[in-house]
């Protein structure tokens, strides 16, 4: 089983609250805002479908996953968050779009393998499956729909009529004749007409009447117009796009949640940085014979590392060739100059594709070393143990190489790798401007879902004549007997941070681009012609790549970070037995208390009997158990999302409930590992006997019917009671006799953790004392209204302040962040300072209406408690309402 990163279980809780928030809202409007404000800190506007067989109400939302982020995995454990937390269903029909026909064959082949990480993701996340493709769906009974989830893989042009499985879907099929018996009334509206006038038996027909999940697995052709229509035929419950580029004009992607850069490298998934060697089109031999030698010493790399790590790993190298027919003689070039066997060559090129042939290239039997393609490697190949490239082309088409690109970006069996050099990918380019190159390559990472900002970063260029291997990015290396160890010292120290020198180690490495009067400084570091070429070359270098990004490429001061300067802040500890454990929401629930005795009673809106609405009439269970519907007349105000949920009580029939039967259900629905199952059973008995007292309710299938509402009921309430007791336990936390203590021994150290921001601040505005550089992630400028926010002009405010040396702004949900413990959940304050006179200060913004709310109160309280237990070492202040008064006060007391 795959275990999500951290990353991964973020998107999906993002996911899960847009679904549950919809559902109880019926509006997806609304729960869309409210999830990015969370997520982006400010609400995003929400696009309805406004295409004709979709309704403006359709949930349609996007999940931004760069290439190498786990797309699939994350689409299977998606289907299970629509069908239970949307749909409110124990089954469903998911229709599962891709690409093409490759990749189909590729998704329905792991989707149904038992052994497989998405096949058991899948049923961990929707129960029974039964997973089929396209042309098996054409033979689907009636009992197979409404034993298990049913997913369908397909993609968008089987759907339409022109093509010949198209016309398959919308013709009669008698197999379909059984799903259309004893349809409720007021669904044969949503139900194709055959030449009888009957709705026809048919696969579109039963989708219709199902309403299925549609999972859209970066298939970039299903947002034109067309597609989108072309979904409106199968009248879908919703949809969740999974894609590296979501489309921005037309029909614009809903984007709930976007993965970052730094997120993918912080959870080990993709290989960074891309490190890049040009070459003068006049040293092509040149540059081929580096590639092939590089691929070669990753190799021996890779021996070593499964030598000590037991795992296998084989560096392929991937050549664009510069034509089709070049390709053999490629080869034969390999074979004859460079030793290589012709079995570890292989071309893939329009109808000469080799690797087809190859079963699992993964597998330490196979040969395979070098792969030769043209334009494009075959649609769904996928093997993390690219790790070189290679073009020998002058001029290649965008798409060709950002798909190549995006074949060297993943990390094998996602796990850093213990020498650095096998946890970056290699791009080597004939050209004559390494700016032309780079931005290329930026492109191409822009294509396969990362923002021209993290491209930035991303892509390391190379000084001409140096190897990468077992060196920094921008660091040269020279003869140690070439640097002038006494002239080093003085210059280091007086370029303050711009270059660091290894004099034993003969390495020189450059930080940030330097002026000329800098240049010199280094140069007379160094007593040979030869090394001072190479550091002017290097010099030059640094400066020109960060053009090729925008950048001004004009000296600037390096980051404390890019200093490698230590920024300690301890921690809140509990002491237990002379060790100290971080201070989190396993000491606030360590004492037994029991849930059977709390108040059962559920919120006063919640009525079971309430049906959702969406035509007017009455649902009800009939004598036999069946679910009935008495009407067929929509109401004017009728919703989308209630009369999907109508619709979905009314096919989901009703099995023989008792009381037990709903307990155990519930039981398994909510998450309680903190109560014992026999303290869960008793309260939730209480509930069910409590709402049959309170509503009249003789037969327990009736709640049962309404058993998905039920159960988020239950959740909050739940809920409620764990808080009161963890709100009781963490205000003895708070006294002054308590456990909690702060000290050296426990601390987080910027300087070694990863600043993983989903966004980088992108206004105009220089920050020069940011930790991480002038960019601080996720820091708005500007409201909608244009005016600044508050939180922005705190951070301005702690930049020009004198008594701070640096600051971070401090990321919310991320494991390398600062975090305090509330009676809820974790509190990540907004800033933290490193002042002058060695004390750290913790800085959280409060908007004035926010600041005398519960909330603010217990983040005031346990920071003041991190601040009073440290000895003086640190401070908490809370400032308001734009007044900054109190980090002066902060910041001058001693």
């Amino acid at each position: 089983m795959i275990t999500l990163k951290d990353y991964q279980e973020r998107v999906l809780d993002s996911l899960r609250e847009f679904f549950r928030v919809a559902a109880r809202t019926c509006d997806p409007d609304s729960a869309f805002r409210e999830v990015t404000r969370r997520v982006f800190g400010e609400a995003m506007p929400y696009f309805p479908v406004s295409v004709a067989g979709l309704e403006p109400r359709m949930p349609y939302v996007c999940l931004r996953v760069p290439t190498g982020g786990g797309k699939t995995l994350l689409a299977c454990y998606a289907a299970g968050l629509a069908l239970h937390d949307f749909m409110r269903a124990d089954r469903a029909v998911v229709l599962w779009l891709v690409p093409s026909n490759t990749i189909l064959d590729q998704t329905a082949d792991a989707l149904r393998d038992p052994r497989h990480p998405y096949r058991r993701a899948l049923e961990l996340a929707c129960g029974a499956v039964e997973v089929v493709t396209i042309e098996e769906a054409l033979r689907l009974s009636r009992a197979t729909v409404e034993g298990q989830t049913v997913v369908i893989v397909a993609t968008i042009q089987s759907f339409r009529v022109e093509d010949t499985t198209g016309r398959k879907v919308y013709d009669q099929n008698g197999a379909f004749a059984e799903h259309l018996l004893n349809v409720p009334a007021d669904r044969l509206a949503d139900l194709l007409p055959g030449a009888d006038g009957k709705p026809k038996p048919s696969l579109v027909n039963m989708l219709r009447l199902r309403r299925p999940i549609v999972i859209v697995d970066e298939a970039h052709n299903a947002r034109t117009d067309l597609s989108f229509s072309t979904l409106g035929t199968v009248l879908p419950s919703c949809i969740v796009e999974f894609t590296a580029t979501p489309a921005r004009e037309k029909t614009p992607s809903n984007v709930l949640h976007r993965i970052s850069a730094a997120e993918l490298k912080a959870a080990e998934m993709v290989k960074l940085p891309l490190r890049v060697i040009t070459r003068h089109p006049s040293q092509r031999d040149q540059l081929l014979a580096e590639a092939v030698t590089l691929r070669a010493d990753l190799e021996k790399l890779a021996v070593a590392e499964g030598q000590q790590t037991s795992e296998y790993i084989r560096p392929i190298l991937l050549i664009q060739a510069e034509r089709v027919d070049a390709c053999e003689p490629l080869r034969d070039r390999l074979v004859r100059e460079f030793g290589l066997s012709k079995d570890e060559v292989k071309i893939s090129v329009g109808r000469l594709d080799e690797l087809k042939d190859v079963k699992d290239i993964a597998s330490p039997k196979c040969p395979v070393r070098v792969i030769i393609t043209v334009e494009k490697l075959r649609e769904g190949w996928d093997c993390p143990f690219a790790y070189v490239l290679c073009s020998l082309k002058e001029t290649r088409s965008a798409t060709a190489i950002e798909q190549i690109v995006g074949r060297i970006l993943r990390l094998p069996l996602a796990r850093t790798k213990r020498h650095p050099d096998l946890n970056c990918a290699y791009a080597f380019s004939v050209s004559d401007s390494i700016t032309d190159v780079l931005a290329e390559l930026r492109e191409a990472l822009e294509h396969n879902g990362f923002t021209a900002a993290e491209a930035e970063r991303i892509i390391i260029p190379i000084p001409q004549g140096t190897l990468p291997l077992g060196v920094q990015p921008q660091t040269v290396r020279v003869a140690p007997s070439a640097i002038d160890a006494v002239v080093s010292q003085v210059q280091v120290a007086a370029l303050a941070g711009k270059v660091r020198i290894d004099a034993a180690a003969g390495e020189i490495t450059i930080v940030v681009p330097l002026d000329e009067a800098d240049t010199e400084k280094l140069k007379s570091c160094v007593k040979t012609p030869e090394a001072k070429t190479q550091l002017e070359e290097a010099v030059a270098l640094v400066r020109e790549a960060e053009k090729a990004f925008g950048g001004s490429g004009v000296p600037r001061v390096p980051s404390p970070y890019e200093r490698q300067l230590d920024f300690f802040v301890p921690l809140l500890c509990v002491q237990e037995n002379g060790t100290l454990y971080e201070f989190e929401s396993t000491f606030l629930i360590e004492h037994a208390w029991k849930l059977s005795e709390k108040d059962a009673s559920l919120s006063g809106g919640y009525n079971p009997l309430a049906r959702p609405v969406g035509y007017a009439g009455m649902l009800d269970v009939g004598v036999k158990g069946e679910v009935q519907a008495s009407v067929i007349r929509e109401t004017p105000g009728a919703d989308f999302i209630g009369k999907l949920h109508q619709q979905v009580l009314q096919l989901g029939g009703l099995d023989n409930w008792s009381l037990e039967g709903l307990v155990v259900w519930l039981d398994r629905q909510i998450d309680h590992q903190d109560i014992s199952a026999g303290e869960s059973a008793e309260f939730l008995r209480k509930v069910i006997r409590g709402l049959q007292a309170k509503f009249g309710i003789a037969d327990v299938s009736v709640l049962a019917l309404d058993r998905f509402r039920l159960r988020d009921e239950l959740e909050i309430r739940i809920q409620q009671h764990r808080n009161s007791e963890r709100k009781a336990s963490f205000q003895m936390f708070l006294l002054p006799d308590s456990m909690l203590i702060v000290n050296d021994e426990r601390v987080i150290n910027f300087k070694t953790m990863s600043y993983e921001p989903s966004r980088l601040y992108d206004g105009g505005f220089q920050f020069t004392n940011h930790y991480f550089g002038p960019k601080p992630g996720e820091l708005i400028e500007k409201k909608s209204d244009g005016k600044l926010t508050e939180e922005f002009q705190c951070a301005q405010y702690l930049d020009r302040l004198p008594g701070v040396t640096f600051w971070i702004r401090n990321l919310s949900r991320k494991a390398t962040s600062f975090r305090l413990q509330t009676s809820t959940d974790w509190f990540y304050p907004d800033f933290l300072c490193q002042l002058t006179d060695g004390r750290v200060l913790a800085v959280e913004y409060k908007g004035k209406h926010l600041y005398d709310g519960v909330d603010a109160e217990e983040k005031r309280a346990v920071g003041a408690v991190w601040a009073s237990r440290s000895g003086g070492r640190c401070q908490f202040v809370m400032p308001t309402d734009g007044d900054f008064s109190v980090i002066d006060k902060a910041v001058a007391s001693t």
